[in-house]
């Protein structure tokens, strides 16, 4: 593996773990009352999040706080994936954002949203 990376999102924040990673609005399409959060993701090979880097992709996908979440997102599991050459499981540990930087593209990101 190369240099660890990091990446910046939305997410729920529950109970001192966070899920549903994403932009704001697929954060937001989920209905749940529990607060958004800006996330910093980094990649950790001790990290207690697993997701999945896509080929050709720069983001990860199918976050989740366990491995038994992770692993059910991939029916013949996701070593298979890894085999034929579709991505990689990515460790990673998550905190919330302290900065405030945005990460859409727009200053407020529910701005062109009707939700």
């Amino acid at each position: 593996m190369s240099e660890n990376r990091s990446w910046r999102m939305y997410a729920h924040q529950e109970d001192g773990y966070f899920e549903n990673f994403g932009e704001w609005w697929w954060v937001k399409i989920h209905g749940l009352d529990l607060p958004i959060v800006e996330v910093v993701l980094n990649e950790d090979p001790e990290g207690a999040y697993y997701g999945w880097l896509a080929t050709g992709e720069e983001t990860p996908t199918m976050i989740w706080p366990s491995r038994t979440q992770f692993d059910v997102c991939f029916p013949c599991g996701w070593k298979a994936e890894e085999d034929a050459g579709r991505g990689r499981m990515v460790r990673m540990r998550t905190e919330k954002a302290s900065d405030g930087a945005p990460t859409s593209p727009y200053p407020d990101p529910r701005r062109n949203l009707c939700l």
